[in-house]
């Protein structure tokens, strides 16, 4: 190979690596565009999902018993489920899990803590078997999920923090605990 040969393969190399580069130049950021759009809109379906189901709610804090309001709760959560399967960097896949937990926290309080047992808060609606299930789905902790307080470093919370300085009722009650020095 004379070197007229060797270089049209060097500048044939150097052109296809400036071709990959350029590739993942534009790739990456519209990847992290992409994502923070559907970010967005997974934000806005679990907001607009609790706003829905939350319109016009009892005195008691409860969800009135409206069709409408359950299947449009119901709609925006199939919504962001859909939304949430598209979003591929971590980082963004991760905040979602944060907002995700925010707002089952708060169907929960409206729907799980106070439990409706009367049947005829469902008739009244009547409220879609469906809407319900998914509604109810979503504020319930899901068995798959795995729950980080069970994987905590508590010497290690201990150690870097004065969490029990001056907190003598928490003193006394974890003393009731054999995990924290005290007796069964």
């Amino acid at each position: 190979m004379d070197t007229t040969d060797q270089i049209s393969v060097i500048a044939a190399v150097i052109s296809f690596l400036s071709a990959i580069v350029s590739i993942f130049a534009i790739y990456i950021p519209w990847k992290n565009n992409h994502d923070a759009e559907i970010f967005h809109e997974c934000i806005l379906s679990l907001e607009r999902a609790f706003k829905a189901l939350m319109l016009n709610a009892e005195e008691d804090g409860r969800p009135i018993a409206d069709r409408l309001n359950w299947l449009t709760s119901a709609r925006h959560l199939e919504s962001y489920k859909s939304l949430r399967k598209s979003i591929k960097t971590s980082l963004y896949r991760r905040v979602s899990d944060e907002h995700e937990e925010h707002w089952r926290h708060e169907f929960y309080l409206k729907l799980l803590k106070n439990k409706i047992y009367q049947i005829s808060y469902f008739e009244a609606g009547p409220i879609e078997p469906r809407s319900a299930i998914v509604i109810y789905g979503f504020a319930a902790w899901p068995h798959s999920k795995n729950d980080p307080i069970d994987t905590l470093d508590l010497e290690d919370l201990f150690r870097k923090s004065d969490l029990l300085q001056g907190n003598y009722g928490l003193q006394q009650y974890l003393a009731k605990f054999p995990q924290f020095g005290g007796k069964a």
